[in-house]
């Protein structure tokens, strides 16, 4: 059975890589049901690395981005001023992470495979309400998830394969409940107040359990969603590009989900947001995704990663 389910997984892991990117086109809010109109499907590793690894000074391939009504605005901002996208705005408030490469060109998502870790940019898009997501692609899930990310479940997918992320197998519920499976990541924010001061936090720091009032406990685990095939045109598309990137509660389409029960019902909602704990709505963070190394007998190096440790104000770095 071990060896059929390892087989079942590297399979699945190797059909995943090897699709590419299908569509730039300007997103619409797409139904929870159906794929977005500009969903990527994923690079090979191959590709993966020239994309990291491209020369710099060569041109973008010319993108749309259709900026959302809810895109935060900039402070101070005069109603005679252009309101700024989230490109935009995070262009102007942060630098890229040191040491990292960005996933595309420009993008707003990074690789460090040296310290093993994946950085994505985005924005708090809710502090109180129903919560299923921590965090959602922007344009998906927004009204759910306390982050939207500029960036992609299949492109976060992808990201957390290049620093040697093992995919597990998402939540099964019939005939019986199998909770998620995957190697654990840890899920880290950074941010600055108005004055600049950098701050950091443990994500499950800003998810409450509903009944108990405490911080929600268990860890994220690499579940790797799946695909699903449109009948209208016969493609495949990454069933987690539709929102469900960080999941607080099971879904069988979940990129990253939590390894237990958490039911989905909205009558029965296990987590909310940890209002007092997250900064004003609109706030521009980037995420830090750190794989909790897998438990070995062999004797820890003394340069691992620590996943527990914060990521420094050194990966959130200012324009002077």
């Amino acid at each position: 059975m071990k060896i059929r389910n390892s087989l079942f997984c590297w399979m699945f892991s190797a059909s995943l890589v090897a699709f590419v990117t299908v569509n730039a086109a300007a997103q619409t809010t797409p139904k929870p049901t159906a794929p977005l109109p500009s969903q990527r499907l994923l690079p090979t590793q191959a590709e993966l690395t020239e994309m990291m690894d491209e020369d710099e000074d060569e041109e973008k391939p010319a993108e749309t981005h259709k900026a959302l009504e809810n895109e935060p605005a900039v402070e101070n901002q005069t109603s005679a001023e252009k309101k700024p996208t989230v490109e935009e705005a995070l262009r102007d408030a942060f630098l890229p992470p040191p040491h990292a490469r960005p996933l595309r060109k420009d993008s707003f998502l990074w690789v460090d495979r040296d310290k093993k870790r994946v950085y994505i940019d985005g924005y708090l898009a809710m502090d109180r309400g129903p919560l299923e997501m921590f965090a959602c692609p922007r344009g998906t899930k927004e009204h759910e998830s306390i982050v939207a990310t500029i960036a992609r479940s299949s492109e976060v997918h992808a990201a957390l394969l290049a620093v040697g992320t093992m995919p597990g197998t998402p939540v099964r519920f019939d005939p019986e409940f199998l909770p998620p499976t995957g190697q654990r990541v840890r899920v880290w924010v950074s941010w600055r107040d108005e004055k600049g001061k950098y701050h950091v936090s443990d994500a499950r720091r800003w998810v409450k359990e509903s009944e108990s009032g405490k911080q929600m406990q268990p860890d994220w685990v690499f579940a790797g969603s799946g695909f699903w095939t449109d009948p209208s045109d016969n493609k495949q598309y990454y069933r987690a590009d539709g929102g469900d990137m960080i999941c607080v509660s099971n879904f069988s389409s979940a990129m990253l989900d939590i390894g237990a029960a958490s039911s989905a019902s909205a009558d029965s909602l296990l987590y909310t947001p940890f209002t007092g704990r997250i900064p004003p709505r609109h706030t521009l963070v980037r995420l830090t995704l750190v794989p909790i190394p897998i438990p070995t007998d062999k004797p820890k190096h003394e340069d691992a990663i620590d996943p527990d440790k914060p990521p420094g104000d050194e990966i959130l770095p200012v324009k002077k």
